[in-house]
């Protein structure tokens, strides 16, 4: 559309005052061409420009190496909250689905009071409670490949905002009494050095489903951004059955230091949390597109696996845990995900089981000021 078509568009388009009761549909319709059109463009300008880009990327362009297939298993995490009145109902799990099957969980419900910030809060313990099944897992298991689902670096940002709040809210003698709920969690996964045995093993990759790194795009194509990820880009370029060398996950302008806290509890934390900090330093970054239906999916891996045989075995076996076309990820990801997601509907029906059994005890008026919905259910 020109510039001059749109003048005349938008010349004949209604005021709101106009429109009356009729402005909202109108809006979403006028925001659906909006975006139709911008969407037209980038489209546009990645298809006359893929050429051009894919002879700018070509050394980082390889055809991705075979290897043996191995046993998958992906671990994944959720949470939720249900806002009472008085009170909120909270729960985070986590679960392992192998191949089809799910083979551990983990998960914690609690009644907290009202806290700020508390799904940030709740994201970090997620975090936590992720790395401390996979862990387990990997200690269960002697082979197999497993995967996270989200980005190593995510999960960094989001336990060490929970770590700040932490050690924020510990600076007095008496911390907030709700903490006490998941204090042994946070001390567990230090003391047992599960983040480091996921860091370090060899069998560990990270898939973010969500990608919205954007640095490739930044040096490569500069035009482009704001308008497409680095995922969308290495879709674009690579031909089916191709892969990105690796990159290292932490650039010189990232932070990843677990800042502010401080276990009460061992001595040594400044040096366990160094060789977190070293293992970090050891993870990269591919993309890689297994098929022509497929985009380029975003890996993160530990430098161990970058080797052209095993990390032929690593693309190999996440090639064939692809195995529903309709899934943009693998089916025992999927799987887990699924699992974690009902976590919401069990908590609703915790809160409402709550209520039902106080109202035995306590008038109904008073269950529901302390206890009741803040908002309409839907």
């Amino acid at each position: 559309m020109s510039d001059h078509d749109r003048q005349i568009a938008q010349s004949v388009v209604p005021s709101t005052a106009e429109l009356g009761a009729a402005a909202l549909p109108a809006a979403v319709l006028a925001a659906i061409s909006e975006c139709a059109e911008a969407c037209r463009g980038t489209l546009y300008r990645l298809e006359n420009e893929r050429e051009g880009l894919r002879a700018r990327l070509d050394r980082r362009i390889r055809p991705a190496p075979e290897g043996v297939v191995r046993r998958l298993c992906a671990v994944d995490g959720s949470h939720a909250t249900v806002p009472a009145a008085g009170a909120t109902f909270a729960a985070i799990a986590a679960a392992a689905v192998e191949h089809d099957a799910l083979t551990d969980q983990e998960a914690l419900v609690k009644l907290l009071p009202p806290v700020e910030e508390l799904d940030a809060i709740l994201g970090g313990l997620r975090g936590m409670l992720e790395i401390r099944l996979l862990a387990r897992r990997i200690r269960a298991t002697g082979n197999g490949l497993f995967v996270l689902d989200g980005s190593f670096y995510s999960m960094l940002l989001e336990i060490n905002r929970l770590l700040v709040r932490y050690a924020q809210d510990h600076r007095d003698e008496h911390p907030p009494a709700w903490w006490n709920e998941f204090r042994p969690l946070i001390e567990a996964l230090f003391t047992d050095e599960d983040w480091r045995v996921v860091l370090e093993s060899r069998r560990v990759i990270a898939h973010p489903k969500l990608a919205a790194a954007t640095s490739d795009v930044q040096a490569m194509a500069p035009h482009l951004s704001g308008a497409i990820t680095d995922r969308t880009l290495w879709s674009s370029v690579l031909n089916p059955g191709e892969y990105a060398l690796p990159t290292p996950l932490i650039r010189k302008d990232r932070p990843h230091l677990l800042t502010g806290y401080r276990s009460p509890v061992l001595e040594d934390f400044r040096a366990r949390r160094a060789a977190i900090e070293h293992g970090y330093g050891q993870l990269y970054v591919i993309y890689y597109r297994p098929d022509a239906v497929s985009p380029a999916y975003r890996i993160e891996l530990p430098a161990a696996l970058i080797a052209r045989e095993p990390l032929g075995a690593v693309l190999a076996t996440f090639r064939s845990a692809l195995r529903v076309n309709a899934l943009q990820e693998p089916l025992p990801q999927f799987l887990a995900d699924a699992i974690c997601r009902q976590l919401g509907r069990a908590l609703t029906a915790t809160a409402e089981g709550a209520r039902t059994r106080l109202q035995h005890e306590f008038d109904l008026p008073t269950v529901q000021r302390y206890l009741g919905p803040y908002r309409t259910p839907r």
